[in-house]
């Protein structure tokens, strides 16, 4: 697994040295021990930048510091989870509860998934309005206000109801909107849009907000959109299990983003489930590496190369030392 090439500093040359030194020390002992054995670990590659960006730096941690070889296989949430079940993907790095709780819960029964660990645990998800919409509409606090002000979200393509930006087609959420807004009896006055992507949804946001022109839709944490947009997240009713087992007519709970493993990855690779336990990756720590790829027009690949390289502190703590020094390693031999 290769990564990006952008200018950076990596530490002191002593530390370089270090980490040439173990890089020399992994070569030979590669080439007497001959070809490695250990199997490809399939990772999930969910088609949303903070799924994209914590599968990278996984994956790259898991074949550089562990000796794994990796791949990703692209996809969105359902396909990818029935992978998960079926053994063709061995590491999902976000299946969001209680959105994917259902089938979770069958997995874990049926003993096909294993909790592997958790992360993004600073989330919220939800219904959200441009904080200036909110601010020249102060009636306007929950769902239940929309009928009264549907008109502001209406565009001559949604025909006079108000145009709503939902989750991508094929994420669990999409389906939970839809019948959060017929629970809701906002059918009639609600048009639904597939943006497509996340990058597609937060560009539409950028272009509303430049415009200062009001967007309705769906929007979590950490997002592109949340990094970069001041929003106001609508107030549902307070959540609750009885609801969300029932109409969903209710708030978001703070999810529960799990780590998930095929049932196999316990034993044919411990030291890969140690790893994943002790992950920690927030969402303040997420926003700040959009930020930081939005001012360099960055790729996903090049933010977790930055990420390995001036994050340490953050990633090493989920490793033990010699893994976070064949990963140093790894990165000084790149370049």
């Amino acid at each position: 697994m290769q990564l990006g090439n952008p200018a950076r500093s990596f530490g002191s040359g002593a530390r370089r040295l270090a980490a040439l030194a173990v890089a020399l020390a992994l070569l030979a002992a590669s080439c007497g021990g001959g070809a490695n054995d250990k199997g490809t670990i399939v990772f999930a590659d969910l088609n949303w930048q903070s799924s994209e960006i914590q599968t990278r730096i996984a994956a790259y941690i898991v074949e550089n510091g562990y000796g794994y070889p990796t791949e990703l296989i692209s996809g969105r949430t359902i396909l990818l989870f029935q992978g998960m079940e079926q053994g063709d993907v061995h590491v999902t790095m976000e299946v969001w509860l209680p959105s994917e709780q259902s089938d979770w819960d069958r997995a874990l029964a049926e003993g096909t998934v294993v909790h592997a660990g958790q992360t993004l645990r600073d989330n919220w998800q939800g219904f959200v309005i441009p904080q200036h919409i909110k601010d020249e509409h102060p009636g306007l606090v929950s769902v239940l206000d929309l009928p009264e002000y549907a008109h502001l979200f209406a565009t001559a393509a949604s025909h006079g109801k108000a145009r709503f930006v939902n989750c991508v087609e094929g994420w669990a959420c999409a389906l939970i909107n839809e019948r959060k807004i017929d629970a809701y009896g906002l059918r009639d006055i609600v048009h639904i849009v597939d943006p497509g992507s996340e990058v597609a949804a937060a560009i539409e946001l950028r272009v509303a907000e430049e415009r200062r022109e009001a967007w309705f839709g769906y929007a979590w944490s950490p997002s592109v959109a949340t990094a970069d947009f001041d929003l106001y997240l609508l107030e549902e009713p307070p959540y609750s299990d009885e609801c969300w087992e029932t109409d969903v007519a209710c708030a978001y709970p703070v999810a529960t983003v799990a780590i998930g493993a095929h049932s196999s990855l316990p034993e044919r690779a411990p030291e890969v489930m140690t790893f994943l336990g002790a992950w920690d990756y927030s969402s303040a720590t997420h926003h700040d590496l959009i930020r930081w790829m939005a001012e360099r027009n960055a790729s996903i690949e090049e933010a977790v190369d930055y990420f390995l390289r001036t994050r340490r502190d953050v990633w090493s703590a989920f490793v033990p030392y010699d893994v976070a020094e064949r990963v140093d390693a790894a990165l000084v031999a790149e370049g």
